[in-house]
């Protein structure tokens, strides 16, 4: 009976752990897509900038 009861204490846990490692991964490639974005973002506004300020005479 108490065999049963660890086993079921054990999977419970295993599951809130594999569910806050699911969580954690999520979070850091959402945040990982959010830099990459932002950082395409800032390459392509600096290049729009600098063949602005290279067509002024």
């Amino acid at each position: 009976m108490t065999l049963l009861l660890i086993l079921l204490i054990k999977s419970k846990l295993l599951r809130v752990k594999m569910s806050l490692l699911g969580s954690v991964l999520g979070l850091i490639m959402l945040t990982g897509f959010l830099l990459s974005t932002g950082l395409l973002t800032l390459v392509a506004g600096g290049a729009v900038a600098y063949a602005a300020n290279q067509n002024k005479p």
